[in-house]
């Protein structure tokens, strides 16, 4: 879960003529009249344009984040297929999976999730199998090496057997977006020696706000305790959690309820740190003119998470194929980076990464991204995370 985010809500953006239909799946039936059949993808780019078989007054029903829902982002798409697209933001992977275990899966077409929750989505019986040859074109030939097969990258592909990722395994999503979570600092008043580590964050020298996001917060503070995350802990290490986060919050001066207090905190130097923070403070801080805001990957290290978007069970419009190809699209690509409003992280794709201007590249740090990606580690998800939510909401009572 990513709090990379502005509050969550319903953005209606107006305007579809169907895409060219596509079979996939067993029987006469196209892939979207299938509740769970393989999503195949026509060839030679014939997604990117309305097909044959169009259909008139479809809407695309997404389940995402902040900054997909931009107009630079929508519009296009609206404009030449002729169709509505309804974006339902969220802040929370457990929260957003809860809601379409439920039954909202009906709802909706499309769903992103950071990737750690494919496995989950999947067993669950929630999103469709991908044909990965078909869409390769639209999707993995276009992102950078990291995220290619070739640099081992399977946070998209699953065993079938545990639903464990598995890079020979079936593509259940196409990654989309990604940034990192770690702090941010005020790099005029925190001296660079202090915050090389998190141990700043539990410095009385400096003023500090812990933002409410106990499922970041967590992991963060295991990378500062040595503790690997995706594991399941012993009592020691729960105990050893214990007291840092007590520590923490102990030496905090404020507890900042959502993301936006967080960078009015930082912003009106009410705090120097903000912990935790990460890669979504861009759009706000320092695109906003705040090169002296970072999100800094110290010694400890951050976590990856990768925004992945997932064709869901049920009945589709016949342009839901189309509308995943659009979104990665390089201009769309580059459009979600730098949105007209929301969220401004980077995206895996190359071509929109090659039309940033020097300005973009400072505030997305794009030149600083495979540095931070090798001092970070991929969120891949917390087994015993309840064991560590007591601990979370008793410290808060703390400050």
């Amino acid at each position: 879960m990513k709090a990379a985010t502005a509050t969550a809500g319903l953005a209606t953006i107006a305007g579809c003529t169907g895409g060219d239909g596509g079979g996939g799946g067993s029987g006469d039936a196209p892939w979207y009249e299938q509740e769970l059949a393989e999503v195949p993808a026509a060839p030679d780019g014939a997604l990117y344009e309305p097909g044959e078989e169009d259909t008139t007054g479809e809407t695309i029903n997404h389940l995402t984040w902040t900054g997909y829902d931009a107009s630079n982002v929508q519009d296009p798409f609206r404009n030449q297929f002729n169709c509505d697209t309804q974006l339902d933001l969220f802040t929370s992977n457990p929260k957003a999976f809860n809601r379409l275990e439920s039954g909202e899966w009906q709802q909706f077409d499309q769903a992103t999730f950071d990737m750690a929750w494919l496995p989950n989505l999947a067993e669950a019986g929630l999103i469709r199998p991908m044909d990965y040859e078909e869409w390769k074109p639209y999707t993995f030939d276009k992102y950078i090496d990291m995220f290619t097969k070739e640099e081992d990258y399977a946070f998209a592909f699953l065993n079938e057997d545990d639903y464990s990722f598995d890079l020979d395994g079936t593509m259940y999503g196409a990654p989309q977006r990604f940034g990192w979570a770690s702090f941010v600092v005020n790099k005029d008043t925190v001296s660079e020696s202090d915050y090389s580590s998190y141990d700043a964050a539990w410095m009385d020298e400096y003023d500090v706000g812990v933002y409410d996001l106990f499922f970041w917060g967590v992991q963060i503070i295991m990378l500062r305790e040595g503790i690997e995350p995706y594991k399941e802990h012993t009592d020691e290490e729960i105990e050893q959690v214990r007291q840092a986060t007590f520590d923490l919050f102990d030496n905090a001066k404020t507890l900042l309820p959502d993301f936006a207090s967080m960078n009015q905190a930082m912003k009106s130097g009410e705090i120097d740190i903000g912990f935790i923070s990460g890669s979504w403070i861009n759009g706000t801080l320092r695109r906003g003119g705040g090169l002296n805001f970072q999100a800094h990957v110290p010694e400890e290290g951050g976590v990856i998470w990768v925004e992945t978007t997932c064709m869901l069970k049920g009945d589709h419009p016949t342009v839901s194929d189309n509308y995943l190809a659009y979104m990665q699209q390089g201009e769309t690509a580059k459009n979600l980076m730098w949105p007209t409003s929301g969220g401004t992280n980077v995206v895996p794709h190359q071509t929109a990464i090659d039309e940033l201007n020097d300005e973009q590249r400072e505030v997305l740090r794009v030149d600083e991204v495979p540095d931070i990606v090798d001092n970070s580690v991929f969120y891949t998800g917390i087994p015993d995370l309840d064991k560590f939510e007591p601990i979370w909401r008793e410290a808060k009572s703390r400050i």
